[in-house]
This record gives structure tokens, sequence and C-alpha cells, in this order.
């Protein structure tokens, strides 16, 4: 949990600032700015009211769902405070309906008082066929006994009620028909949280350490303003294991504090998985795809629709919402299942709703667009082709199968033993991938060797270029693509020195190919020596072994090469980017530069 946060100046106008500039995002937006009150400007008053609000510190929740066919208003308190009755109040006058007007609400205590407060005064005003609040209670984290007085809470799942009823309010219905039809919604929607750590609340000054998750903990069910969940686990669970718990929780229908789910097999099902601002994407999309899995493994539930972002968020919260609710038990006479995909897909001008981007009502089918069996065109010729073509000139490039894989098991090995080095010189001075990136290459080049016997018969173009689809396939990252580039040239040239020259001199043929090669890779990259990448080693060691055509005094040279990195400042690459002392001299040597001189070494005919 991270107790560090932007604020402005005076951190009193951290909410007003905020809502302010919401209105930059959306010209149908408009604010009371003393009540914090962001309205629709162009709402209809012949149709219902729409209504909701709660502590600030949840964006978008509720702000960015202001709009047609959603909320008509949203009022904001200060930072997880529910806001005043008098401002509820000054949200309905804006956006006065002769229809009635619904208060959406969250089922918290404060809400509860001061929009009963706010509906108290206006039914005494228009009379209590014009003011309704209805509660969204999605968390199934409550039990039945320990929810009994005052219900579940409420989690995301509110943000699908506001498109649900606001679509409905907007095509005209009455006030009772758009209230019945959000009470049956309701009911047939479950939500479960799950997160790495609390929530530090930065106007909150008292100590927040109060239940604060360790650094291998999880807690399972907690709400949105470090209420207390379910459980805790001493270690992260896979995602496939947490999953599981959370479908447990949501699906039971054993279970007779929990199962509040109603589903068949058949029923019509929306997933929701909400953020709660401080879960990486990528992870979330890696939840998402376990969770519509085991839906499908486990329940035979297939998703008709998915909506996957943020939607109600708790400041920097490490923290999850797996919401499920059943289009198919919701739908009644007078709105069908088709129906309630309507309102789902209604078209809004809101800022923060996801566009719809299935039409279809049957469960979504990606299976037909994963494509798996791809033939990329470098899988189209294979090595053998490439060597048939130079006409049994491959075999001038032959040596002893032995020596050629101890060479390649030297330089592989050198590589893997020297990871733990690159990657702390890497995480000082990069983004702390190079080492590992060899490494990942090394360990498949290892792999090959064993498995593919790529040196089997002392081919030296068939090993390179099995090394060549290794490199580029699976070690990525910049120096990936420069070993690439290098090896590639180096490859090319020895082929076209063997078809248009009569050279029986192994070693002639690696320098000209060397010289070829550095030229060629200097055409892709701006780096050259003095700017403290791997460049620092490979020009210096093709030069001198093209001077010399000694690989012993080009090795050497490397190794001078790559230890003089050390005093160099870095002019290109992610290094660049690392706070540096103008005066400063010393640095760890340049891991890329490091890591090549590591496989030029084994090329030392005196180690076999």
């Amino acid at each position: 949990m991270s107790s560090k946060h932007f604020l402005p100046k005076d951190i009193n106008s951290l909410v007003t600032n905020g809502l302010v500039a919401a209105l930059y995002e959306n010209e149908n937006l408009s604010i009371l700015e003393k009540e914090r009150v962001l309205f629709y400007n162009k709402h209809d008053e012949s149709k219902v009211t729409l209504i909701s609000g709660g502590g600030s510190g949840h964006e978008p929740g509720w702000y960015g769902f202001v709009g047609d066919s959603m909320l008509s208003a949203s009022v904001q308190g200060e930072v997880f405070a529910s806001p005043n009755y008098r401002n509820i109040q000054a949200a309905e006058k804006v956006v006065h309906s002769q229809k009635g007007t619904i208060f959406l609400i969250t089922n918290y205590t404060g809400d509860n008082l001061y929009f009963g407060m706010a509906a108290q005064n206006l039914i005494n005003k228009y009379g209590d066929d014009k003011i309704r609040i209805l509660r969204t209670t999605d968390d199934v984290a409550v039990t039945r006994s320990n929810g009994a007085l005052v219900g579940r809470r409420t989690l995301s799942a509110i943000t699908l009620m506001f498109k649900l009823l606001g679509a409905c309010a907007d095509e005209g219905y009455d006030i009772d028909d758009v209230y019945n039809f959000g009470a049956s919604c309701n009911a047939n929607i479950a939500s479960v949280n799950a997160g790495l750590d609390h929530i530090h609340i930065p106007t909150h000054d008292k100590d927040q350490d109060f239940g604060k998750l360790g650094p291998n903990e999880l807690e399972l069910g907690l709400g949105v303003h470090n209420e207390p969940g379910v459980k805790k686990y001493p270690t992260i669970p896979t995602n496939e294991e947490l999953i599981k718990m959370m479908l447990k929780l949501l699906l039971d229908k054993n279970d007779p504090e929990r199962g509040f789910f109603n589903y068949d097999r058949g029923d019509k099902i929306v997933l929701q998985l909400n953020n709660l601002g401080g879960c990486a994407h990528i992870e979330l999309l890696a939840i998402l795809y376990e969770a519509i899995k085991q839906l499908k493994d486990d329940y035979n539930i297939e998703p008709v629709r998915v909506y996957h972002g943020h939607f109600v968020t708790s400041f920097n919260a490490p923290i999850f919402t797996l919401t499920l609710f059943n289009v198919t038990k919701s739908a009644s006479a007078k709105f069908s299942d088709d129906k309630i995909f309507q309102f789902l897909d209604k078209p809004v001008s809101v800022t923060n709703w996801p566009v719809t981007l299935y039409s279809s009502t049957e469960p979504i089918e990606v299976k037909s667009r994963i494509i798996t069996n791809f033939k990329h065109y470098d899988e189209e010729d294979t090595v053998e082709d490439n060597i048939n073509a130079l006409n049994g000139s491959a075999s001038l490039v032959k040596v002893d199968p032995k020596l050629l894989k101890s060479i390649i098991t030297a330089a592989a090995n050198n590589v893997i033993a020297r990871e733990p080095d690159l990657t702390e010189w890497d995480t000082k001075m990069g983004d702390g991938d190079c080492g590992e990136g060899l490494k990942i290459g090394a360990e498949a080049i290892l792999k090959a060797l064993a498995v593919d016997g790529i040196a089997d018969d002392g081919s030296i173009l068939e090993s390179l270029s099995a090394i060549l689809k290794i490199v580029k396939d699976d070690m990525g990252g910049t120096l990936g693509a420069i070993l690439y580039i290098f090896l590639q040239g180096f490859v090319t040239d020895m082929e076209r020195i063997l078809k248009e020259h009569e050279i029986t001199d192994l070693n002639e043929i690696f320098v000209k190919a060397s010289e070829y090669a550095i030229n060629n890779l200097c055409q892709y990259t701006k780096a050259r020596e003095g700017h403290r990448t791997v460049m620092d080693v490979l020009i210096p060691f093709c030069r001198k072994y093209q001077e010399t055509k000694d690989i012993k005094e080009a090795i050497s040279k490397a190794y001078n090469c790559a230890e003089g990195t050390r005093k160099l400042k870095p002019k290109l690459g992610r290094a660049t980017y690392v706070g540096i002392e103008d005066k400063q001299c010393d640095f760890p040597p340049d891991p890329g530069a490091y890591g090549v001189y590591e496989v030029l070494r084994s090329l030392d005919p005196r180690q076999y």
C-alpha cells in the first residue's frame, strides 16, 4: 500500500477541482460547483430522473456515468464521506422530472441517511409517488446472518444498474416500471472483491495500518473502504486458485449463507471485471481469461457480455471486483431478455462507460478467432533448403561436431553463469531485463543442442541458422534484435562468399563475414563506440579481428572494451534516463556489452 499521493496545495480543493476538470472531457456535463453536483445539461424532464452519488475517491464513480441514458446527476461528498442532504436536493432540483426521481444509491450508512433525509423532504414537496430510493446490494461476502439488519454492501455492480435503469428511463417508462425493473436486476447481481492490500486515504491523518496486509498476503471479500473480508491468505494464490474461490462464493447454491445468485444452465449472463485502481491491466486481463474459462468449464456459464475496466475505484487499491448479472432471471413480461440487452447496448454520451462491441445475445464465442497455426514467412523455407541452395559449398564450413557442440555449450553456459551480474547491472542502469533475456536464449540453445541436435553434423551454417531462430523468437528486447541483425548479416555473407568465391580458409571466411555483419548492423542503430552499449564490444571486436585475423586478440580486445564501459556515461538506451551526477565516472559495466563478451570468449581455441 503506497501512502504517497499527488495532491493540490489546498487539499480541500481536491474533489471540486476534479469535478470541474471533468467538464473538459464531456460537453454534455455541467456542475453546481459549491454543491459538487455534476449533471447532464440536456436532461429531459419528461423522463424519470436517476440520481446517484457518494463519497469521492471512487472515480469514475459516480460522475463518469452522468449523461443521456444513464445518470441524470451525481452528487459527490468529501473523500469516502456521503454528500449532505441539501446537495442531494440541489441535484434533484437541477434535473427535476415530472415523472419522478429515483435515488440509486450504495448501501452504506451515510448514504442511506443523507439520501433518506433528502427523499423525505422531497416526498413532502412532491408526494411519495414521485420519489424512490433503490439500493444496490451485490456483495456476496456479507452473509445472510451478518447482513440481516442492514443488507449486503455495494460494490461496483451499481454501475451496471446505472446503465440498465438509465436506458429504461430514457425510453419513457414511468417511475414504477423503472423502479421495479431495477429491483429485479439488483436481485440477480452478485459481486465479490479480492485484494493484495488495503487503501491509503490521503485526507485521513490518523494511522491507517490497522488491517494492512503483509507483503505476501491476500484478502478475499474485502470492501471498498478497508472493510474486512471473508478470509486472509498467508500467500498469494495463483489466478487459477483465486478465481476458483471467488466463483464458489458467487455461485455455490448450497451455501446457505451466500447462495444469493440464482442461475440455471442456458441463462444469459453478463460478466463485469472492475479495477479498483491499483491493479496492472495485463494482470486483470489474465484474471478475466481465467474467470471466463472456469465459468464455462465448472459451471456451464458462457458470458454474453463482458465489461472490463475502471468502474468504481478506491484510490490506488490493488483490488478487483468480479461481478455476474443474470439477464434471464431479471426478465419479465414487460422487459424481455432482448429488451434488457437493448438497454445494455444502448449508446451513451457518458465519459466512462465502455463501448459495447457485441450485438448478438448468444454466448460469446472466440475460439474461431484464435489462430494457433499461423505460418510465418521465415518458416516457409527450412534451414535445409537454404543449405542445399549452396550447391555443396556448405561442406566447407563444417567442423568436428564435438568441437562445435563444446563452443556453443560454453557460450550458453557463460551467459547463464553471468546472468545474476548482468541483471544486477541492468537493474541499476536500465530496466533489469538484459540478463534474463540472454539467459532465456542461452537455455533455449542448450535445449536445441540436446533435443534437436543442431550441431550433430558439425555444420556451422545449420547451427547458426538454428541459433538465429532462437534469438529472434525467444530473446526479445533491444539486445535480442541487435544480436539477430548481426548474426543474420554474418550468415548471409557467409552464404554469399560460399556461392561467389573459391575460398577454403575458414578463418578468412569468418573475417569477411564479420566485417559485413558489423557494417550491416550499423545501418540499423545509431549506437557506436563510446555510447555505452553492446556496440562498445561488437565494433572493436570485429575491427581487431579484421586487422589481425587472430580470434584470440579480438577476444582480448572485447574483454578490455567490456570492462571499459565501467567508465562510460550512457548516451543511448534506457540507461540515459537514470539520474547521474555530472562528475560521476564509475558505473557498473554495460550488461549488454558484457553479455556479448561472455559469448565471444567461448570462441577462444585454447579452451578446447
